[in-house]
């Protein structure tokens, strides 16, 4: 169903390492997540979200989830369960999908916002690489408060897939404080963003966007 709604141009899933690893991506529409397992489902790979714990109760979607193993997320909470949860499957040499964000970019011009430190703290209880992931299109058959996909004409899904993160220097730290996570998890979000710009045209803003201050 994902090829009917959109076109697919996706490069680089010969970057994906065969170990449990934790893909970050930018957020730009509610479908997006689909095109991201199916690309990672077309590697080879059984793809893991991060998704919110209202998905689960629903009475047909939440058994799904359930049994595919998706991991629920309580956003009003505490994330301890589920940080547990994603620590099992990458011990499985699991695939975790994060969005960094959080939620969907509320950029006004849909460049990637400050990213949560999650991301990080998740790569350095297990030492999964980090691979970025810069993607677009999506958010033009499913734009922001969309229920319905708009099916004509048919749009790309375009998903770039980049290499591993570096970020030993992190992991080398004897003591690691908030500020080295904000930092990684910085570099994480450039790298999402440098894979972003060529699919979608124009210049990066200077400033990162931050739904916490909005703007």
């Amino acid at each position: 169903m994902n090829m009917l709604l959109m076109r697919r141009d996706w490069q680089g899933q010969e970057k994906l390492p065969d170990s449990g690893m934790i893909l970050a991506a930018n957020h730009i529409s509610h479908l997006d997540p689909l095109y991201v397992a199916h690309m990672v489902y077309s590697s080879g790979r059984i793809p893991h979200f991060l998704a919110k714990k209202e998905l689960f109760e629903a009475p047909v979607i939440g058994k799904a989830l359930t049994w595919m193993k998706q991991i629920p997320v309580d956003r009003a909470g505490r994330s301890v369960d589920s940080l547990t949860m994603a620590e099992e499957v990458l011990g499985e040499n699991g695939v975790i999908i994060i969005y960094p964000e959080g939620t969907t970019t509320k950029d006004p011009d849909m460049w990637p916002m400050v990213g949560r430190l999650g991301m990080i703290r998740l790569a350095l209880s297990t030492g999964a690489p980090v691979i970025p992931v810069g993607q677009w299109g999506v958010h033009e058959t499913l734009p922001k408060g969309a229920k319905v996909p708009k099916v004509f004409p048919r749009r790309t899904s375009a998903i770039r897939v980049g290499t591993e993160s570096d970020l030993e220097w992190l992991r080398a730290m004897e003591h690691v404080t908030t500020k080295d996570l904000a930092a990684a998890t910085e570099q994480v979000m450039g790298e999402i963003t440098d894979l972003m710009a060529p699919l979608r045209g124009g210049t990066p803003p200077e400033k990162r966007y931050n739904p916490a201050q909005k703007r």
